[in-house]
């Protein structure tokens, strides 16, 4: 069978909706490979998808720039696979994406990486600091998790549960970073900020120079805008049109 015969009889399986699952989460594969976020083999990102007990996730094996919306596993919420593949799932990535899906019925899609800034930051006893804009956007919704070891055990899932509660942005110390969303595309934007403010975090510790904390009376205004500015979402998701078209600009294969 050819590969486009393979994609071919991918997209006949499945429903639409789960078609542009896959499109919209191979998108966000891409873009983290793009970036610079993936870790060889062993970030991953999942997506639930609709009206099943089953969710998208990266195949052991592939690399993000690798990953095309056929490619990638659907699994239960055990990691058994639900369809055929060569690849299986990542004992880790079970763990953490099954734990946290069966867990936040809001959440459907989760991201995780170990990137240098995010683990760089994962290490420090203060944590993330609030002296930056993007900072400010993520510390409202902002979890921590201790360190257990490589995520291999399922006995971790409660305690990754309990810790990112109904939290956006969660840091697993000494390990990297995680974010979720309502969507795909709200994964990759909490990502997005949660990534730039360790970048900014420890680019700015590098310069030697006290930093300006933002204060609290900054922090709890800015909160409100926030609060206020999500009470109607709009109708068209820009940023993530403006990023698709980028991707099927620059890597149109991660469609197929």
């Amino acid at each position: 069978m050819t590969v486009n015969q393979q994609i071919s009889t991918c997209q006949q399986q499945v429903s639409s909706d789960e078609w542009r699952a896959r499109v919209d989460l191979a998108a966000f594969f891409r873009i983290v490979a793009s970036y610079g976020w993936d870790d060889l083999l062993l970030a991953h990102i999942s997506a639930r998808l609709p009206g099943e007990i089953a969710y998208l996730v990266n195949p052991y094996g592939l690399l993000f720039s690798e990953i095309t919306a056929s490619s990638l596993l659907k699994v239960d919420f055990d990691g058994g696979k639900l369809m055929p593949s060569d690849y299986e799932i990542s004992p880790e990535a079970n763990v953490i994406h099954g734990a946290i899906l069966q867990a936040r019925l809001d959440v459907n899609c989760v991201a995780h990486v170990h990137t240098v800034a995010g683990t760089a930051v994962a290490s420090q006893k203060a944590g993330l600091l609030n002296i930056s804009q993007q900072s400010m956007i993520v510390a409202g919704s902002l979890a921590y998790h201790d360190y257990q070891g490589v995520v291999l055990d399922p006995a971790e899932a409660p305690s990754l549960q309990n810790d990112l509660g109904d939290k956006q942005y969660m840091i697993l110390r000494n390990h990297g970073l995680l974010a979720v969303g309502a969507t795909v595309s709200k994964a990759f934007y909490a990502l997005y900020n949660l990534q730039r403010s360790c970048e900014m975090q420890v680019a700015s510790q590098g310069q030697g120079t006290e930093l300006i904390p933002i204060s609290d009376e900054v922090m709890e205004k800015t909160r409100k805008m926030f609060a206020s500015g999500n009470a109607a979402a709009p109708a068209r998701d820009l940023l993530w049109e403006a990023k698709l078209r980028q991707v099927r600009r620059e890597e149109p294969d991660f469609e197929t």
